[in-house]
């Protein structure tokens, strides 16, 4: 028996791991995923195909599963995001295309797709290098910033944090010039309040949830110094600024607004 840790092959080139939850066995591994991060669909069929590029592992006698679990790992074989796909089993396998090539593709039926069309991309920056740069999310065209913020959202919780404030000064500083969007608003205030990469709401209930937190925890709240505060709330719009200066407000947080 393999588990999701142990046996996997090059853990340079894997990015996903298939794992049977009950027993923790991988049932295959490999480096690349397609048809999983997709568009909505407002018509979803009842099974959809996904194939795994060049599997690393294989169990045949674990052709499917009830409880399937998708890992995201990174370069080192840690698993750095996770989704549940519950039923999963192999439809196909495409023998390898290239002469002496040693890992096929195979097709998986699952129940669903995750719809953020961008996050397969950013999950692979991510697992050769986590964020370590502010601004990193503003760098990327800003129909990607939901996807980016799905993944800072999931790897966030995957690491065994909380969504509270980690280790920053009372001060966190957002930009609004490179805000265009309202998850890119999500994404600046993560990661003005818990460094690059960080989470602190993906939606105006989380972000509550997050300063609700920590109170629990007796944390003090911070200072939030906006610049060009304009350019936000004309990108945003006033009703939702003015909803997340009310919210600051109500929780204790002083905010400075800078308009340009």
């Amino acid at each position: 028996m393999s588990s999701a840790s142990e046996g996997i092959g090059d853990a340079q080139d894997v990015l996903y791991r298939l794992v049977d939850q009950e027993s923790g066995e991988v049932l295959l591994a490999a480096e690349d995923l397609l048809d999983y991060f997709t568009e909505e669909d407002p018509e979803p069929p009842e099974t959809v195909t996904v194939t795994f590029v060049r599997a690393h592992q294989v169990d045949p006698a674990r052709r499917k599963t009830e409880r399937a679990e998708l890992q995201v790992v990174d370069r080192q074989g840690r698993t750095i995001g996770t989704y549940f796909i519950g039923r999963a089993s192999a439809a196909f396998r495409h023998e390898p295309g290239a002469p002496g090539a040693d890992r096929p593709d195979l097709d998986y039926s699952f129940g669903y797709t995750c719809e953020y069309p961008r996050a397969g991309e950013i999950w692979r920056k991510w697992a050769t290098r986590r964020p370590v740069e502010r601004g990193e999310w503003a760098r990327c065209p800003s129909d990607w910033h939901e996807s980016w913020l799905h993944v800072v959202q999931t790897a966030w919780f995957e690491s065994g944090r909380e969504a509270t404030r980690y280790e920053t000064g009372g001060t966190a500083v957002i930009d609004g010039t490179g805000i265009t969007t309202r998850d890119g608003f999500y994404c600046a205030l993560g990661e003005a309040v818990n460094g690059p990469g960080g989470y602190f709401g993906s939606n105006l209930d989380a972000v509550f949830d997050c300063l609700r937190t920590m109170r629990r925890d007796d944390v003090a709240p911070f200072r939030l110094v906006w610049w060009n505060f304009s350019v936000s709330r004309e990108a945003l719009g006033s009703d939702f600024t003015e909803r997340v200066l009310a919210l600051f407000e109500e929780c204790g947080v002083e905010t400075e607004l800078s308009p340009g």
